[in-house]
C-alpha cells in the first residue's frame, strides 16, 4: 500500500514538471539573446534618419558640352593664365581670347570658350570634348603621339623681375648670381623652378603658389629677382610700373608657344598654322601681342 503511495506521488510530479516546461514554453524567446542579424535591425529601426551619402558624380570633362561641328571651333581654357586667357566678370578675355577669335574668322568658324579641368585637358581634347587647346602652352616633345602642337606664334622664355632701382646689380646675366647670397623668387615646379634648381648653385630660392603672391614677395624686399616666363612679367610689369617694378628683358632661356590640337585633325592644324603665318607676315600678330604685352 505504501509503494502505491510513493508511485503514485512520483507519477504526479512527473506530470506537473512537465506541465509547467509546456507552460514556459511560449514566453521563451522574450528571453533568448539577439543575434546578429537582430541586432543590425534593431540598429535600423533606432537610428531611421541615418541616409548613407550620396557618391559624388565625377568633373565634367567641359563646360559646356557642346558637340562638333565643322561651322563652331570649340576652344579648351584650362585655367586663368594673364595675360594669355582669363575670365574677368564671366568673359574670357587676354591675348590668346583675341587670337582665337581671330582664328575663328580666318577659318569661317564661331569660336565657343569651353572651360576643362587643368587636369584633363588632353583628356577632353583627345575624347572630342574640344578641338584646340589655348592657354599659354609652351612647345615642348610631347609622349602622347595623338597630339599635335601648331607653329610657334610667340618666342619667349624666362625672363627676371625686379625693383627699377636694382636693374643695375643683376645687368650681367645669370650666372653672375651663383653664390651671390641674392633670394630669386619662382612659382613652385614652373619651368623657371626647375631652371634654377638644375644650373644655378649658391643662392636661395623662395618657392611660390602664384604670381601675385611672388611680386608682393619682391615689393615687400622678401626677394630680390622673380625669375617667370617672359610674356606674364612683362604684362605684371606694365601693371606694377607705378611700384617701381621693372623687367630685365634677356632671356634666361628660351620656349616658343603654341596650340595644342588632335593630330588626326590635321585640317584644323593646317588653319591655325595658316593663321599665325599671315599674321606675322601683315603685322597684325605683333599688333596683338603689343596690346596685351606692352614690354615685349
Amino acid at each position: 500500500m505504501r509503494n502505491d503511495i510513493i508511485q503514485l506521488l512520483l507519477t504526479a510530479l512527473t506530470l506537473l514538471f512537465f506541465f509547467s516546461l509546456s507552460a514556459c514554453g511560449p514566453d521563451m524567446p522574450e528571453y533568448v539573446l539577439p543575434t546578429k542579424k537582430m541586432s543590425q535591425h534593431q540598429q535600423i529601426i533606432v537610428n531611421p534618419l541615418v541616409i548613407p551619402p550620396k557618391p559624388i558624380p565625377p568633373e565634367p570633362l567641359a563646360d559646356p558640352e557642346i558637340a562638333a561641328a565643322p561651322d563652331i571651333l570649340r576652344v579648351g581654357v584650362s585655367h586663368d593664365v594673364p595675360p594669355f586667357i582669363y575670365r574677368q566678370e564671366k568673359k574670357v578675355q587676354g591675348l590668346e581670347a583675341d587670337l582665337a577669335q581671330q582664328l575663328g574668322l580666318s577659318s569661317g568658324r564661331t569660336v565657343k570658350f569651353i572651360t576643362v579641368p587643368k587636369s584633363k585637358t588632353k583628356e577632353a581634347l583627345l575624347k572630342g570634348h574640344i578641338d584646340i587647346i589655348m592657354s599659354g602652352l609652351k612647345i615642348n616633345s610631347l609622349e602622347n603621339q595623338a597630339i599635335t602642337f601648331s607653329d610657334p606664334y610667340l618666342r619667349a622664355g624666362q625672363i627676371f623681375l625686379v625693383r627699377s632701382r636694382d636693374m643695375t646689380l643683376f645687368s650681367t646675366g645669370i650666372y653672375s648670381l651663383e653664390d651671390s647670397g641674392f633670394t630669386l623668387g619662382v612659382i613652385e615646379e614652373s619651368g623657371g623652378d626647375l631652371f634654377l634648381t638644375r644650373t644655378i648653385r649658391g643662392v636661395r630660392i623662395m618657392r611660390f603658389k602664384t604670381v601675385e603672391t611672388a611680386i608682393q614677395a619682391l615689393k615687400r624686399k622678401r626677394i630680390d629677382l622673380f625669375l617667370h616666363d617672359a610674356p606674364t612679367i612683362c604684362y605684371y610689369a606694365a601693371l606694377n610700373k607705378s611700384a617701381g617694378l621693372s623687367p630685365i628683358l634677356t632671356l634666361v632661356t628660351e620656349e616658343y608657344l603654341g596650340w595644342e590640337m588632335r593630330n588626326d585633325d590635321e585640317k584644323l592644324r593646317q588653319q591655325a598654322n595658316h593663321f599665325i603665318q599671315q599674321s606675322k607676315a601683315d603685322g597684325s600678330l605683333q599688333k596683338i601681342i603689343k596690346q596685351w604685352i606692352p614690354n615685349l
